[in-house]
């Protein structure tokens, strides 16, 4: 990557040649730091997600979330206790409009047991300050109230009060 400053030059490890402007060099530093969710003074990163387009009801159009899926790469398991938002252990309501962490999928058997093997690291989140809600059950239909023969398997980690 070539690091904008006043001149020109040849990056050091492509041996791209370059030139940047002094006004440039700072516009450029500036949209890559808002682009890229470089902190800015660590009061918050912004992530790639939050930078995709959106409908007027907000939805993310699926072409742009199919690029962004594609492009995950799988993390490790610290990355995902590290991004894990835990529930606080006096907390009541909706989870939905909070930063709190939920998982939830539904589906098939099959497919449930798959996906499943992704979150085993959740498990490895309980201690003595926190604990692992895990709630796996067959769904119903709304109107019946049969069962469907497909499962949904929800999780997230709460503080321990």
């Amino acid at each position: 990557m070539i690091t904008p400053q006043s001149g020109s030059g040849e990056c050091e490890e492509c041996g791209s040649e370059y030139e940047v402007e002094e006004a440039a060099s700072q516009s450029f530093q500036d949209e890559t730091e808002a682009e890229r969710g470089l902190p800015d003074g660590g009061d918050s990163n912004k992530t790639e997600l939050e930078s995709l387009p959106t409908t007027k009801s907000g939805s993310i159009p699926k072409s742009e979330a199919m690029d962004w899926l594609n492009n995950r790469d799988r993390p490790s398991e610290t990355e995902l206790k590290q991004a894990t938002m835990e529930k606080p252990s006096d907390f009541e309501g909706s989870t939905y409009p909070t930063d709190i962490s939920n998982i939830r999928i539904t589906g098939d058997p099959q497919f449930i047991e798959t996906i499943a093997g992704l979150f085993r690291w959740i498990v490895d989140m309980e201690d003595y300050s926190r604990r692992v809600e895990i709630n796996l059950k067959e769904t119903e239909d709304r109107e019946t109230g049969e069962k469907t023969g497909n499962y949904a398997l929800y999780l997230s980690v709460t503080e321990r009060g």
